[in-house]
């Protein structure tokens, strides 16, 4: 392929358990849980291994994806010992580089450590630069749940009502997030730029410092390149803010999906009702500053802004890259690939595609695509979309 595609800033060693409904009963049923002990939020921060659990369990009921910080890693890593699990690249950079290798498109990651597993999991075609001078190993456990999984408590039951995934992270590399001094070279034959990363650094003092270096280094992209910005879920909120000081005027377009965009606007928005959803893309705009802001949801894609055809477009070949992903998990090629993109578009988001709210306000949708199976995969959607969405800038540019 021709297309230049750069994705940074960091990538992971995941550990992707597998549920094991057994295990995780027996895990609650150690700690004494109660049902009151879920009416917070899932948590941005587990001291151990109790707390990694409230955090599952936090989030099944809330019907809720997130990230936590674990402060004692030997606790992490214990839990991740109760189950069986596999080993794979993570990261969103990462992530999005593999389900565009998956479909012959070729691109650059952005690494901050490195180690033997990532030598051996990375493809050829995806190339890199990293900014660490010394391997490490610090592994993000992610616990994936099924729709229908069901737990008991002391006093009660937690169903989950759809399929997701907790992400719990103990990684001072990626906290620190230091830059290649080889970044500003592999940028300035760039077409299309994902920025991500930020969410897991706890220093203001060091993420400004590192927003001056990024700043920096984008001055090497070409003209008429088009740059992303991928929101997280961050471990200290106060850090989006931060963010916000800087990332508006180096991006061309803010990404992120319905969970953080909730957490901007602070509310509940029902993500099928058109005026909520027009309102919602409006207020964010304002909000974060950018020249385009994008959603992704599991139905849909919502875009506003300048160029937001483009965006839109980019945007529907997002949400075939992740359904594609959400079916077939890391075994799809160009043809699952094709398969899926023949598939009929999603009720909820053709509905939203064609209300007459989102258009008067300028807000374009993207639907997604109408896919289910018996065992989806919930890891990494989101990355995948960002995926298929620079693959799409890359060659429309």
């Amino acid at each position: 392929m021709t297309e230049r595609i750069v994705l940074g800033l960091g990538g992971t060693v995941d550990y992707e358990l597998q549920w094991d409904a057994q295990a995780f009963q027996e895990l609650v049923d150690a700690h004494g849980i109660r049902l009151a002990e879920l009416e917070d939020s899932p948590c941005s921060r587990a001291d151990g291994e109790r707390e990694i659990v409230l955090t599952v369990l936090r989030s099944m009921r809330q019907s809720r994806g997130c990230e936590c910080y674990v402060a004692d890693k030997r606790a992490l890593l214990a839990f991740a010992g109760r189950f069986a699990y596999e080993v794979t690249l993570g990261g969103t950079c990462v992530r999005a580089a593999l389900a565009m290798e998956r479909i012959g498109v070729a691109s650059t990651v952005h690494l901050v450590s490195i180690n033997d597993d990532v030598r051996r999991l990375l493809p050829p075609a995806v190339e890199w630069v990293c900014s660490a001078e010394a391997d490490s190993l610090d592994p993000h456990v992610i616990v994936q749940y099924p729709a229908g999984a069901a737990v008991r408590l002391v006093d009660g039951e937690v169903t989950a009502r759809r399929p997701n995934r907790v992400i719990a992270v103990n990684d001072a590399p990626n906290e620190r997030l230091r830059l290649s001094p080889e970044l500003p070279r592999v940028l300035a034959s760039a077409q299309a730029v994902l920025i991500s990363g930020f969410n897991t650094m706890k220093s203001a003092a060091e993420l400004r410092a590192r927003l001056a270096e990024l700043e920096a280094a984008l001055a090497a992209v070409p003209p008429g390149a088009v740059v992303v910005y991928e929101d997280a879920g961050f471990h200290d909120d106060a850090m989006r803010e931060v963010v916000l000081e800087v990332i508006p005027r180096l991006v061309d377009l803010h990404s992120l999906n319905e969970d953080e965009a909730q957490q901007y606007l602070g509310r509940a928005v029902d993500l099928e009702d058109a005026a909520q959803v027009t309102a919602m893309m409006v207020e964010l705009h304002r909000r974060l500053g950018a020249p385009a802001v994008m959603v992704h949801t599991s139905r849909y894609a919502a875009v506003i802004g300048e160029r937001a055809e483009l965006f839109r477009d980019a945007a529907a070949a997002g949400c075939l890259m992740a359904s594609t992903r959400f079916l077939h998990g890391d075994r799809y090629g160009a043809a699952e690939y094709a398969a899926v993109g023949r598939a009929p578009r999603d009720e909820a988001g053709a509905r939203l595609a064609a209300a007459p709210e989102p258009a008067e306000a300028g807000v374009m949708i993207a639907p997604g695509f109408a896919v289910s199976t018996a065992s989806p995969t919930t890891i990494g959607l989101g990355d995948a979309f960002i995926g298929g969405v620079a693959a799409h800038l890359a060659r429309a540019l």
